[in-house]
């Protein structure tokens, strides 16, 4: 008879094996239109007569359909469960992506986003919410930032740039309307995948063995989340007055000022820089360039992760990358020419997706139960997603103001700074008692393995 430690890794590596890639899908999908909107940008915003803080308005209210849906999506999660819900979200955004080509100005852009934003809402917090139902604490470090590779920026953005730049014309359409349309398809082909090959749980998957699927529900909170609970307003409200909670939340928030500007307005910015330095870029080399940042950003995102998952350390992890990712942002500024300025650039990506794969998991660490997690995720990405509002329009408007993107990026250093400190801080808070007086951290089931030490 096999050792349960033995089955359990088993079980692990299959899910892995089966799940990873599809849910790599689902994010690679769902964030390719935030880095395509910002290359759109480089052609698209002269076409239509839009600002830069105008752009920067039109890509922050994404987030206003996103924060008010993000609750109601991940219960609905709970409701229908992962496979349908997250499923049907991204067949759902990949016809409004593809709807973008057929924008007119600032005002049908600004709608076009809301509705986007609106129909994503659930993506983030539903994938968070189904790798606590798939994967055991001390390894979620590592199977976020695995499922979170940003190829949407490594291959997404010099693609956007060839599309823009070898179909502008055709059929008498502008480059940035084909890539629209021809990215936004296949986004709706992979919904179709999500619906036939995910597996809502462990307890579902008849991929596993029954000793591994018992493993699996030992070592995560599977067995809980397969509940159909009744949600009432004052679950959810008693972990809105969660304090520290909401200041974690907080931290992901400021976080999201560094991580948005960044996937909003990088193609932007290394033109901008290469402008600055004498340097003219064709469409292509500034795609080249923006996705050439992500590579070695990527690469020391996963070192950093492995050291926390093996640490089982989250908060200094999380606070020293936006550290780094403040310092990458002041070298960016402060240096000369377009070689040591991108290596200031990819010290910001580097930092900021460090940090990004890991913070997450802080503000859920001591909640407990299908309820608590869907409430507690959404709520987190919510209030992040209120520094995704903000974060591009001030850039934009200050790059209006000032003719570059300069006191832009010092304003997301000050915010990376605030993140490191609000994180620190906030893990010092006590959790909220339950409503049966005790912190759900005593009776979790595993998660409190992943809050910081």
């Amino acid at each position: 008879m096999k050792d349960s430690s033995v089955i359990e890794r088993q079980a692990v590596r299959k899910a892995a094996k089966r799940l990873a890639p599809l849910i790599l899908l689902l994010y690679t999908a769902g964030y390719l239109d935030r880095v395509n909107l910002g290359t759109a940008a480089l052609t698209m915003n002269s076409d239509l007569g839009i600002s830069a803080a105008s752009f920067g308005f039109a890509t922050g209210i994404f987030s206003a359909g996103y924060i008010a849906l993000q609750i109601p999506s991940n219960l609905a999660l709970n409701r229908l469960g992962p496979r349908r819900w997250l499923g049907l979200l991204t067949m759902s955004w990949g016809i409004v992506a593809m709807l973008t080509s057929l924008v007119q100005g600032e005002t049908s852009l600004i709608v076009v986003r809301i509705v986007l934003g609106a129909v994503e809402a659930g993506m983030l917090p539903g994938m968070f919410m189904y790798l606590t139902i798939w994967f055991p604490p001390r390894m979620r470090g590592r199977i976020t930032a695995l499922v979170c590779l940003p190829f949407y920026a490594i291959l997404g953005t010099p693609l956007s740039a060839f599309i823009m730049q070898y179909a502008d014309g055709l059929a008498d359409l502008a480059g940035w309307r084909w890539m629209f349309l021809l990215e936004g398809a296949p986004t709706v082909v992979i919904g179709l995948v999500l619906l036939k090959f995910l597996t809502d749980s462990p307890a579902t998957a008849t991929w596993l063995s029954e000793e591994e699927r018992a493993a699996l529900l030992r070592v995560t909170s599977a067995e809980k989340s397969t509940e159909k609970p009744k949600i009432r307003a004052r679950d959810i409200l008693h972990h809105v007055r969660d304090a520290r909670l909401v200041t974690l939340a907080l931290g992901v928030s400021l976080l999201w000022v560094g991580f948005v500007a960044i996937t909003s307005f990088l193609p932007l910015i290394v033109a901008g820089f290469a402008e600055h330095a004498g340097s003219k870029l064709s469409l292509i080399q500034t795609g080249l360039l923006s996705g050439f940042v992500y590579v070695p950003a990527t690469l020391v995102a996963l070192v950093w992760v492995s050291s926390s998952d093996r640490r089982n350390e989250r908060v200094w992890h999380v606070a020293s990358g936006a550290l780094l990712a403040a310092v990458g942002t002041v070298v960016a500024v402060t240096t000369s020419g377009l070689w040591p300025t991108l290596l200031g650039t990819i010290l910001l990506t580097s930092g900021i997706y460090a940090a990004l794969f890991l913070i997450w998991q802080i503000p859920v660490a001591h909640l407990s139960g299908p309820v608590a997690m869907s409430v507690g995720i959404a709520l987190t990405t919510m209030l992040g997603n209120v520094g995704s509002f903000m974060a591009p329009y001030i850039v934009g408007w200050l790059r209006d103001a000032t003719g570059n993107f300069d006191t832009g990026l010092y304003f997301i250093a000050v915010s990376l700074i605030a993140c490191a400190v609000v994180t620190v801080a906030g893990n010092r808070i006590r959790p909220r008692p339950s409503d049966h007086g005790r912190s759900t951290a005593t009776h979790h089931d595993g998660a409190e393995e992943i809050a910081a030490h």
